[in-house]
């Protein structure tokens, strides 16, 4: 405010200076070209010339403004199509969101070579095309990004890795995703991918290659990793018998059991579930004696009920030892149901089946099983003891779950009071005879 003041108080005492010089002395302009004279004051004079540079200078810049209109309305177009690419490609991206596969495609696809983004458009014109079953028109559209973004080879190969699970066609994807893991070993999605891979390929070795990478850079978390592994040892050892030739003799499947087994981690193999995995693998490779001589020790550690069924169901060279072995075990620990049920599967080994009888009725007694009550049901009827056989194998059914739906069931009949008001009905209409 106070600026303008003074500029307005400069004004006004120029003006008064320059009208009290005007009164005083006007001055006096001529200008003559030829025939043509032009005679002035000279402050008439000033006014003119200061008019006169004022329009010029305008007439310039209208000038100049009038030589570039091209370079404006270019730059106006620009702006509008980069806003209605913004505009497309938002609604293309909604449309894949929601599922609607061909407007996401053509929004996205036709918007793409005027995107900021074009990497953008094409994935997801690329997801839409998949989902349409168009594998032509999808691979055109990865194409066409690495084209434009070859340095996002890693998102795209990602996502092309994707695509190919979905198609069924796991070693293409399982290619793609190793490349991708040279190029960025690190990359925590790739590395995921992978394992999920090999999981369902069931490329054992391959995961237990990869886990110390997933625990280093953390892409599970531990109790997934710890699942993990020993999902992987377990069936690497299921499967070392499988991968021997056919024509192998059982030496050779005990010395490759063998060398899987110590190929396991400290952490793991003292596990009851990894021992059991190992001591089937034994017994699926006809190496009864070795899988005998593996458990004794685990059990008499552990006491685990798993490790005791298991070895209730081997039979070995030398069954009446391990039968023997059992019953002592029995005597150190008489109240437990598992020994119990074992004594009474190796006393039928031996074809002690009284004693295999009372194994089971005590291992029942303790704790009701199942399995137990299945188990006494076939020997009694073996025996000839069909009643029991019968009870024992109701208690069995008795305790398995019941997983039948449940549907509405006719009202319970008294029998016996039907059965009477028949008879008195039947009495009530039965006709009279008459007498002669």
């Amino acid at each position: 405010m106070k600026a303008i003041l003074i500029l307005l108080f400069i004004v006004l005492a120029a003006g008064a200076f320059v009208g009290e010089k005007m009164v005083q002395d006007p001055g006096y302009v001529l200008i003559s070209y030829e025939n043509t004279t032009i005679e002035t004051s000279i402050w008439v004079m000033l006014l003119f010339s200061f008019f006169a540079f004022l329009i010029g200078h305008w007439a310039l810049n209208f000038f100049f403004k009038m030589s570039l209109p091209t370079k404006q309305l270019g730059l106006w177009r620009k702006n509008r199509i980069a806003r209605t690419a913004q505009k497309r490609t938002f609604k293309g991206l909604v449309a894949l969101s929601e599922g609607n596969w061909w407007q996401a495609q053509r929004l996205l696809s036709q918007t793409a070579p005027i995107a900021a983004q074009p990497l953008i458009n094409y994935l997801g014109a690329a997801k839409a095309a998949h989902e349409q079953g168009d594998a032509d028109t999808t691979n055109n559209f990865f194409a066409k990004a690495r084209e434009i973004a070859p340095e996002a080879e890693v998102s795209i190969g990602l996502q092309e890795a994707e695509v190919e699970i979905d198609r069924g066609n796991n070693p293409q994807a399982f290619i793609i995703l190793k490349r991708l893991h040279s190029l960025a070993p690190k990359h925590t999605g790739i590395l995921r991918d992978l394992a999920d891979l090999q999981q369902s390929q069931e490329d054992w070795n391959g995961l237990i290659a990869l886990l110390p990478k997933l625990r280093k850079l953390k892409v599970m978390s531990g109790e997934q990793l710890s699942a993990i592994e020993t999902n992987c040892y377990a069936k690497m050892l299921s499967t070392v018998v499988e991968k021997l030739p056919v024509e192998s003799n059982s030496d050779s499947r005990v010395k490759a059991l063998t060398k899987g087994w110590k190929a396991l981690p400290g952490s793991l193999n003292q596990t009851p579930e990894m021992i059991a995995t190992y001591a089937r693998a034994l017994l699926a490779a006809n190496a009864a004696d070795e899988a005998d001589k593996f458990l004794r020790p685990h059990i008499k550690r552990s006491w685990d009920n798993n490790l005791i069924d298991l070895y209730g169901s081997i039979q070995s060279t030398d069954i009446f030892r391990q039968y023997k072995l059992v019953l002592s075990w029995v005597n150190k620990q008489p109240n437990n149901p598992a020994l119990l049920i074992c004594a009474a599967r190796l006393a039928m080994f031996n074809k002690e089946w009284q004693a295999a009888v009372g194994y089971f009725e005590k291992s029942i007694a303790i704790e009701p099983n199942a399995d137990a009550y299945r188990s006494l049901s076939k020997l009694l009827e073996s025996l000839g003891k069909h009643e029991q056989a019968l009870e024992a194998s109701q208690k069995a059914m008795e305790l398995t779950e019941d997983l039948s739906p449940d549907i509405p069931l006719p009202a319970l009949v008294d029998t016996k009071n039907n059965a009477a008001e028949k008879s008195d009905s039947d009495i009530a209409h039965k006709p009279t005879v008459a007498s002669a």
